[in-house]
């Protein structure tokens, strides 16, 4: 698994929900759970990002819950340690947007990212420099 997938992972799946990055939601999951893109940004470039929360509820009192637990972590902005470097994730406007679909119920948390990994984080950034100067990157 990349740092940056692995860091984001960690990071959502610490609000004692299961998560899981868009696209790869089983068909048979069970609610509440957590949903997250993994749109990775180049070296020192911001990209949008967000947390959605799915619950099965009448109720705004659950999903508000964990959405004001996770936007208190992140406050003005967290920075997330990775194998490689780091992310600072940042809140973005509109901070939460509610959602209702039929017996479902969502939340969605606007957020952005920078991304700062360290050289060797990406496939195709060269690793080695031979003695004539030329480098080798991994195919």
């Amino acid at each position: 698994m990349r740092a940056f997938a692995k860091a984001i992972k960690t990071f959502v799946g610490g609000f004692d929900l299961p998560a899981y990055s868009v696209g790869s939601v089983p068909d048979d999951v069970q609610v509440p759970y957590l949903v997250y893109p993994l749109n990775e940004p180049e070296w020192n470039q911001k990209t949008s990002f967000y947390v959605q929360g799915w619950f099965r509820t009448t109720s705004n009192a659950e999903l508000t819950a964990k959405a004001d637990e996770i936007i208190k972590t992140i406050g003005i902005g967290i920075t997330l340690k990775t194998d490689s470097g780091y992310l600072v994730i940042y809140p973005e406007s509109p901070l939460v947007q509610m959602m209702v679909e039929g017996d479902y119920r969502s939340f969605y948390i606007n957020l952005s990212i920078n991304c700062y990994q360290m050289p060797g984080a990406y496939p195709e950034t060269p690793k080695e420099t031979s003695e004539e100067g030329e480098t080798n990157a991994e195919t």
